[in-house]
């Protein structure tokens, strides 16, 4: 038993470490991140909780109930992080489809909360009427 809790640990360790960008054999004491050691010590936690000599009393056990209830309120009444992903990529794309490109800046400033005006994307040419270069190949058609 203690092998399997050990391997659970190392686990934890090792997948916390990797998801922070450290490198879990060149050292332990690097690999220790705050979410590691809750971790940890939440599943150590679990681990006396579920020996059979271990005594919950009345009082802890309402608590985590009364958690555990409000856990489970706050998930079915939120909206879940996929749902509101899917819904803010309808918006991007509703906005990519609709809004020229020349204001993608703008709206991004905006978004960012900036005061100043941007400017247009450099490589993005502003339609300008009197500068039309098929003009002049429609006045060669009228003579």
């Amino acid at each position: 038993m203690q092998n399997v809790a050990k391997a659970t640990y190392r686990e934890i360790l090792e997948r916390r470490a990797k998801e922070n960008g450290v490198d879990f054999v060149k050292g332990v004491a690097t690999a220790i991140t705050p979410m590691a050691f809750y971790e940890t010590v939440m599943a150590k936690g679990y681990e006396n909780l579920v020996d059979s000599n271990t005594k919950v009393d009345v009082n802890t056990g309402m608590i985590a109930a009364g958690r555990l209830q409000a856990l489970i309120e706050s998930r079915a009444s939120g909206t879940s992080m996929a749902d509101m992903l899917v819904r803010m990529s309808r918006i991007i794309n509703a906005v990519k489809d609709t809004v020229p490109e020349s204001m993608w800046p703008e709206i991004a400033r905006k978004i960012q909360g900036g005061d100043e005006a941007s400017e247009p994307l450099e490589d993005e040419a502003v339609f300008d009427p009197d500068d039309d270069p098929f003009d002049d190949d429609l006045d060669d058609l009228d003579d």
